[in-house]
């Protein structure tokens, strides 16, 4: 974001408890249909507008989206798949939380080029023996923030892939 007097600070458990709540109003607390709606325009790349971040000290409000990379992703993406990693990944996020209420052991990877934080909080689904990994990053742009979903690459994280078989 651009240095202006309206810049506003977050914190990573605040990023973190704003994405996880993201999470739950866009895909636990909506009727099918809306979900449904919403899986369709991630789907398509969109950018979807999930509300607002105020600050507490100033007028400054900061619109929010929510956006989903599935370049990743090993199969064909299905609104139950994405439902079903999104579930897995909100459980892992209530995990780290009842292990450390506060926060304080919370790690990211970040990118210095994009400012682009990611939880390292790996969501792993297996269908039909292809594994998938959903992650959630916060991207900070010029005059929005985007929680982005992003399936990874699953061979990092699966002992049974090609690659982890191979000789160093």
């Amino acid at each position: 974001m651009k240095p202006d007097k309206n810049d506003v600070t977050i914190d990573l458990p605040k990023l973190f408890n704003l994405s996880a709540n993201l999470l739950v109003a866009g895909f636990q607390r909506q009727s099918e249909e809306q979900v449904e709606k919403l899986y369709d325009d991630l789907k398509e790349g969109q950018r979807v507008a999930a509300g607002q971040l105020k600050s507490e000290h100033t007028d400054a409000a900061i619109p929010i989206y929510l956006q989903l990379d599935h370049s990743e992703y090993r199969g064909t993406l299905s609104y139950f798949h994405l439902s079903s990693a999104i579930d897995i990944l909100l459980q892992k996020f209530s995990s780290e939380v009842e292990n450390d209420p506060q926060l304080l052991k919370l790690h990211a990877l970040s990118n210095p080029q994009s400012g682009e934080l990611v939880f390292n909080i790996p969501a792993g689904i297996r269908i039909e023996s292809v594994l998938n990994v959903l992650m959630v990053a916060v991207l900070p742009c010029d005059d929005c923030l985007v929680v982005r979903l992003i399936f990874v690459d699953p061979d990092q994280f699966d002992a049974s892939s090609d690659r982890s078989k191979q000789a160093p």
